[in-house]
């Protein structure tokens, strides 16, 4: 039993000695040491975006700019998915950065949906056609960036002029 305690003072000397030591040579480490010596943190180590324009089709195609566009992807979780809502430009495209929890899920072209949710009245396009649910597709994927896009959303219009 002497023998335990005796061991156990050494190795707890040896942690006070190197601990001083360390502390002594200027070397306590900072948050971002820590997290990098655990292998996380707050740099992104993958980023996925998703693309696409929204249009109102009548007698031509008309770019629509200040909708409201949202994808909602399906963990398999019990719990319900949250709609991630972009706006588009300008030119009716959008782009929404997928948040990183949803990075891993398997097959994303196959879970994730795009939906227009609000188109601004000027435009008087049917959100409630058939073809507003778009699924995604890969276009390009490196050094841990994958971009996907809905393609073209085609909404019907009431008439050729927004106005």
């Amino acid at each position: 039993m002497r023998s335990f305690f005796f061991i156990l003072l050494c190795c707890f000397l040896l942690f006070f000695f190197l601990f001083d030591l360390a502390f002594a040579a200027g070397k306590i480490w900072s948050r971002t040491d820590m997290v990098e010596m655990a292998g996380y943190g707050e740099q992104k180590l993958s980023s996925v975006i998703i693309t696409g324009s929204l249009l109102c089709d009548t007698s031509r195609s008309i770019a629509i700019p200040g909708a409201t566009v949202a994808i909602k992807c399906q963990t398999g979780y019990k719990r319900r998915s949250k709609w991630i809502k972009a706006v588009t430009n300008d030119l009716g495209e959008f782009e929404i950065d997928l948040p990183s929890q949803l990075h891993a899920v398997p097959d994303l072209e196959n879970t994730c949906v795009v939906k227009p949710i609000h188109v601004p009245e000027l435009y008087r396009c049917h959100l409630n056609s058939t073809n507003t649910h778009k699924r995604i597709k890969l276009v390009s994927s490196t050094n841990g960036f994958r971009v996907y896009t809905s393609g073209k959303i085609r909404l019907q219009g009431h008439s050729s002029n927004p106005l």
